[in-house]
């Protein structure tokens, strides 16, 4: 009888059957579950926090618009000639193709080319100046030339001013020239003609038709 309820003492009380050892755990287990549901609410409350405050990415800058080529317009420059540079005196002005020689009356008509891209002169009774340009074509008359709009002064002279008149128009209707020795014809596109020369007028002389 002692050594039966030593037994029943060493145990602090009843024996602990299997079955009663398995409803301890369950309580164990039920009293945990609001405590392991509300770890995992937090550490799904973290991860959520976590990914609101991280720094979005900072959006991709678009690559640069390519802009279509552009292809700039050549720069034209006046071109010069030094064999045409001077002072050239008239000699002879004709109509198309070399007909109705013109004689000149004037004692000087002459054209002075600078490497300004400037002709000027005397007209037999105004002074005139003007811009000429040399195109760079080769043409059948010789090599491209524009020249105009030439301005002057507004002397009247009766001896002269029909001669002066066809000679600026002649003049601003220049297509060509060339140079051969002592000699410039300016050439339009019907073939009229004015032909300097480089010497200057001695004097007696006085430019004449061919």
């Amino acid at each position: 009888m002692i050594s039966h309820a030593a037994r029943i003492g060493s145990h602090g009380g009843l024996p602990i059957s299997a079955g009663d050892t398995s409803f301890i755990k369950e309580r164990a287990i039920d009293r945990m579950k609001p405590f392991l549901h509300w770890m995992i609410a937090c550490i799904v409350l973290v991860i959520i926090v976590a990914g609101c405050t991280q720094p979005s990415s900072p959006p991709a800058t678009p690559p640069p618009a390519t802009q279509p080529a552009v292809t700039p317009f050549p720069t034209v420059t006046p071109g010069t000639d030094a064999a045409l540079l001077g002072t050239w005196y008239l000699k002879a002005m004709t109509g198309p193709g070399g007909s109705s020689p013109v004689q000149t009356i004037s004692p000087q008509i002459d054209a002075t080319f600078t490497d300004q891209g400037v002709v000027s002169g005397f007209s037999g009774c105004n002074h005139y100046s003007g811009p000429y340009t040399l195109t760079g074509e080769v043409l059948q008359g010789g090599w491209g030339i524009g020249v105009g709009p030439v301005v002057s002064t507004l002397m009247y002279c009766t001896d002269t001013s029909d001669i002066e008149a066809r000679y600026l128009t002649h003049l601003q209707n220049a297509a060509s020239y060339s140079i051969t020795g002592d000699t410039l014809p300016l050439t339009d596109n019907v073939g009229s003609a004015l032909v300097f020369q480089r010497t200057p007028y001695g004097p007696t002389a006085v430019p004449r038709g061919l």
